[in-house]
């Protein structure tokens, strides 16, 4: 049976965590916004993770939603309505910074998606290992328009498989196995329904704005299929 993260991708395949309960993260997501004069507007969303996800809909590449849902670990999840993925890189680092946690990247694509990947970055402030960007580690396998490249930077944690980063083929230097494996040094289990945990009857939070940019929307089959990228 496909999971539900599974039958979201694009959106789940490439998701924020941040070591912080949702109710901070979210005020400070609309502190932030408060001071860059964005107006968001935010929607307690109840009922089955389903559900949750739809409140994402429609998606669209101007990322319009932001979607928050606890966890049992301490980390909160954060996805946005991006037709290639949430695309959390760049909130995660803010948020980390504005609150001196440690937040993630996680990009996992599909066995089917064309250009497939692993992904996986880390930030937090200097106090937490991070530069003064808030940038602490980065690693990733990626095909890059057909030719897999394997990078890394910032400080290697103690439990890394760093004789992996040797492979013959760059695709093998960092796979999904090793990721999950990564982020149980963490506490948290790899990506999927079983990432929130119980936490998945607890409400969500989803913050909205206008779509001012005038991109177009798509449904979540629409995206599946293609259609943003036809013509």
């Amino acid at each position: 049976m496909t999971s539900l993260f599974e039958q979201w991708s694009p959106v789940t395949r490439d998701l924020g965590l941040i070591r912080c309960s949702l109710d901070q993260v979210v005020e400070a997501h609309l502190a932030w916004a408060g001071e860059h004069d964005l107006k968001l507007e935010r929607t307690m969303v109840q009922g089955s993770l389903g559900e949750k996800l739809k409140a994402l809909l429609p998606l669209c590449n101007a990322k319009t939603r932001s979607l928050y849902l606890p966890t049992e670990t301490g980390w909160t999840v954060f996805l946005q309505n991006g037709i290639q993925g949430s695309d959390p890189a760049f909130n995660m680092m803010q948020l980390s910074l504005r609150l001196d946690v440690l937040a993630m990247r996680v990009c996992v694509t599909p066995p089917e998606a064309r250009y497939r990947g692993v992904i996986w970055e880390v930030f937090g402030s200097e106090a937490l290992g991070g530069t003064r960007f808030g940038r602490r580690r980065s690693i990733a396998a990626l095909n890059d328009g057909g030719r897999w490249v394997f990078e890394e930077s910032g400080t290697r944690y103690p439990f890394e498989r760093t004789e992996r980063y040797e492979a013959k083929r760059k695709r093998d230097r960092f796979t999904a196995e090793m990721l999950a494996d990564y982020l149980s040094h963490f506490g948290l289990p790899e990506p999927g329904d079983g990432l929130l945990g119980p936490a998945v009857h607890h409400p969500a939070v989803l913050l909205e704005r206008e779509n001012a940019s005038g991109l177009p929307e798509f449904s979540l089959e629409e995206v599946k299929k293609g259609v943003p990228w036809d013509g």
